[in-house]
């Protein structure tokens, strides 16, 4: 509030001039938020400073980034940080991974062949090298060396039970086998 008095009347008895008092009055209506431009109502009650953000999380924001940019420049001028005029450099590493494919000939699922006959292969060894099979020696070898790297944990759960996957088709297609063979009546003695 702004009073301002004219001079004083004198109390002589004749009369004067009358004095005017004027009094301006300032009242906030209506103020944004410094953060987030809201606009928001002045405080109700009460004297003080106006507000200057519309809540809590807005004052703390506007305050993290004013104190941020003086750390910064702090460490800038200490050689901590960055300055904006030096550049930001990267180290990329590309790698290029070729595998080569190469086909292993044609493949029937093991047990039997469509319409009901027995699959046992290619004649004679010489034959199931030139498919691009493996002969059951080198099969077996390989299966010796694969139940040794499971012994030792050299193999990963998922890459076990990929084996193991193939495992069980090749025993199921060896049980057809010897089940087929068993109805044909030329089966062997024994199997198991």
């Amino acid at each position: 509030m702004d009073h301002t008095p004219g001079p004083p009347v004198p109390d002589d008895g004749q009369e004067h001039e009358e004095t005017v008092l004027e009094t301006v009055r300032t009242r906030l209506v209506m103020r944004t938020c410094e953060w987030c431009g809201k606009q928001m109502a002045p405080r109700k009650k009460g004297r003080g400073r106006a507000r200057r953000y519309c809540s809590p999380a807005h004052r703390q924001r506007a305050y993290e980034v004013r104190t941020a940019a003086e750390r910064l420049e702090r460490d800038q001028e200490a050689g901590l940080a960055r300055r904006d005029e030096e550049p930001v450099r990267e180290v990329i590493e590309r790698t290029l991974v070729r595998t080569r494919v190469v086909p292993a000939g044609p493949w029937e699922r093991p047990g039997m062949r469509p319409g009901g006959q027995l699959y046992s292969g290619p004649a004679s060894e010489p034959e199931r090298q030139e498919e691009g099979g493996v002969r059951p020696r080198e099969l077996q070898r390989l299966l010796v060396r694969t139940a040794a790297a499971i012994a030792q944990g050299r193999l990963s759960v998922r890459e076990v039970e990929r084996i193991m996957r193939g495992v069980d088709m090749v025993r199921s297609a060896g049980d057809r086998f010897y089940d087929r063979l068993a109805e044909q009546g030329g089966g062997p003695g024994g199997h198991g």
